[in-house]
């Protein structure tokens, strides 16, 4: 069931566009990473579900109840949700003060929430900060003290925006423990905006690539290796991206002439594309090779690149291709720059879309 949805929202400020056309919806317990370049609308768009800021136009949906127009209803709506923002409001007093004032503004007394918090404080590792000045701690602290405090009224939604931006990896590395425990433990339902491709990645069930629109959703693998655009493609730095013309040659199988060399793909796309293969997709050889594959193509390796242990090969083929090869294999190829090598890789693993 849909905790969240979205439909046709937009919001500009002083006529211009900040979001335009935004579609989504949410499943109860999943966790939907928002990402995209900073200003492209993420802050702005937490902010409208968070019923902080109004849209222009559009519908936000909130379990099953369209969000009403009332600030007192409005207000019942938002305490079911928590928001964790980039740069956390403290408030005076001790850290516990600070965790507990969302059940304290709900009327709850201390024995009610004392438990809870001491949980999160352990889980958080803030155990032994309850007396601490909630004002001198350190930004990781304070972010991670601000997470307890989303956490401590079990909102059905929780809202994180850039939750480890200009954090230290230790802190970075236990918000992100944390976050994956809510979604696999707690199962809380969860929206992270971060323009942290890795961290989206593994932290959620699906990404929306979003720059005042949404350009893409799914699942992460989907999107990382079949992005629908030219956009998405760049901002997830996908490699070897050409530009051509798609016929069919036969059910199934396409034909892309990129003006230099014709590409076999498994598309139905015709006409003007843009297509794609990932550098781990593509396969060296010496000598050309008994292959399945469609496409096989002699060129001169022209660039290394060191990569950390493995190497980027910018190969000149008629079109020069990006291909990652491990440092042990490239020495026992005796392979250097000026070498002679045959690429080959498949049909399915050409992505195309449209221009």
């Amino acid at each position: 069931m849909n905790l969240l949805e979205i439909q046709k929202l937009s919001k500009q400020y002083e006529g211009k566009n900040v979001l335009k056309d935004i579609n989504l919806h949410l499943e109860k317990g999943n966790t939907l990473g928002l990402i995209g370049p900073t200003g492209c609308g993420k802050t702005t768009l937490l902010r409208i579900i968070d019923l902080i800021e109004t849209p222009s136009s559009g519908r936000i949906i909130f379990n099953g109840q369209e969000i009403p127009k009332t600030k007192e209803e409005q207000i019942k709506i938002r305490r079911k949700m928590g928001m964790v923002f980039q740069k956390p409001i403290v408030f005076k007093g001790t850290v516990y003060d600070n965790i507990g004032y969302g059940l304290k503004i709900r009327g709850k007394n201390k024995e009610f929430y004392h438990d809870k918090i001491k949980y999160l404080l352990d889980s958080l590792g803030l155990s032994g900060y309850e007396e601490r000045n909630a004002s001198t701690l350190s930004g990781g602290e304070t972010q991670r003290m601000a997470l307890a405090r989303a956490l401590v009224t079990d909102p059905e939604l929780l809202l994180l925006d850039e939750p480890t931006a200009n954090l230290d990896p230790q802190s970075t590395e236990k918000i992100e423990d944390f976050i994956g425990k809510l979604r696999d433990e707690r199962k809380t339902t969860v929206i992270i905006a971060t323009h942290n491709l890795i961290q989206g990645q593994h932290l959620s069930d699906e990404i929306a690539i979003l720059n005042q629109k949404i350009f893409q959703i799914g699942e992460p693998e989907d999107v990382f290796r079949k992005p629908k655009n030219r956009f998405v493609a760049e901002f997830v730095g996908v490699k070897n991206v050409k530009k051509g013309r798609s016929h069919i040659v036969e059910e199934g199988l396409a034909l892309i002439d990129t003006g230099t060399i014709t590409v076999y793909s498994s598309t139905a796309l015709e006409g003007k594309v843009y297509l794609s293969i990932r550098p781990e997709d593509i396969t060296i050889s010496q000598s050309k090779v008994e292959t399945s594959a469609l496409n096989e193509f002699n060129g001169e390796i022209k660039e290394i690149k060191d990569s950390g242990g493995i190497l980027d090969l910018k190969i000149d083929v008629g079109e020069v291709f990006s291909v990652f090869m491990t440092r042990k294999s490239f020495a026992d190829m005796g392979l250097t720059i000026g070498s002679q090598v045959w690429l080959q890789f498949k049909a399915s693993a050409v992505n195309v879309f449209e221009v």
